[in-house]
């Protein structure tokens, strides 16, 4: 059988070579073999930096909104289940175009934790991945042009387990507990906006802290401005957010910010059924109206 990497490295060559695609994006090893970055080529003799293993963890679907990476037109994207997703919503959003892009999706078991990596593990376990790998519903991506599957067998999740347990320990919590909880970690906030900058959603050209006629985000880092920024970020992808995790694992100072995405992802599926990316042909749970919505709010 045609291993993983192989198989990957083939289709991306063909790809470049038939024209039908000007760019790739993917997976290559870093300087620890055992950190994985992303590469660009052009050309098919550099296919063979093409790799892709347990520690290929970031979102490659943030790429696409680059003004860099358009250029190129036609792209050939390397995705996991959640990178999908994001692509997905894009093309729903109407910010990619589905004749652009040559989907490879490739078969994720789960991502192992990065801080691991250093370490050297290289086992893919339920110790030793993201939450968000515990709660994924798609390892196989769905929507592909192409699909290498993997050379590892799937991991088993314990049952007793909770990804995200802190979202009903929170809920649990009385109002004020809660907002001191939120008022402590968002107090931690630096304003770099590596969160927005890792986010495949955040592609607005200009984002509302940059917006100061009127001024609607305090600049300052201090409390109120940096629990604006947060929130408001989280309500932006509220009904959106396809649970990548990327901001969370950006975040320099370690703010739980899917705690606030999982949370709105839950309410927006109990409320309305919609879990964001995971069908192209359906309408954004925001951008359409249905007499039978939860309408309780309204008084």
């Amino acid at each position: 059988m045609e291993k993983m990497n192989d198989k990957l490295q083939n289709t991306a060559k063909e790809l470049l070579e038939n024209k039908e695609v000007n760019l790739i994006i993917g997976f290559t090893k870093g300087s620890n073999p055992l950190r994985m970055r992303s590469v660009f080529i052009t050309d098919p003799n550099d296919v063979s930096k093409l790799s892709f293993n347990a520690h290929c963890v970031q979102d490659l679907a943030v790429f696409l909104k680059k003004p860099e990476v358009k250029k190129f037109g036609k792209i050939g994207l390397v995705v996991k289940g959640c990178d999908e997703k994001a692509v997905n919503t894009l093309i729903q959003e109407y910010q990619l175009s589905r004749d652009n892009i040559k989907i490879i999706g490739v078969e994720c078991r789960g991502a192992v934790k990065q801080n691991l990596a250093d370490k050297g593990e290289d086992s893919v376990k339920q110790s030793t991945v993201y939450d968000k790998c515990l709660v994924c519903e798609v390892h196989t991506p769905l929507l592909y042009d192409y699909l290498v599957e993997s050379d590892e067998p799937a991991f088993e999740i314990n049952g007793d387990i909770k990804p995200y347990a802190k979202i009903e320990e929170l809920d649990a919590m009385s109002v004020e507990d809660r907002n001191m909880f939120w008022q402590k970690e968002f107090e931690k906030c630096i304003k770099c906006y590596a969160c927005r900058q890792a986010c495949p959603l955040c592609y607005c050209t200009r984002c509302i802290v940059e917006k100061n006629t009127p001024q609607w985000i305090e600049t300052n880092i201090e409390e109120t401005g940096n629990a604006q920024w947060n929130m408001i970020r989280a309500y932006h992808l509220s009904g959106r957010c396809i649970g990548c995790g990327e901001c969370e694992r950006a975040c320099p100072v370690n703010i739980p910010l899917m705690l606030v995405n999982e949370k709105m992802a839950r309410d927006v599926f109990e409320k309305f059924g919609y879990k964001s990316g995971v069908d192209i042909n359906a309408k954004p749970v925001f951008g359409t109206f249905d007499a039978n919505d939860f309408n309780e709010f309204i008084k």
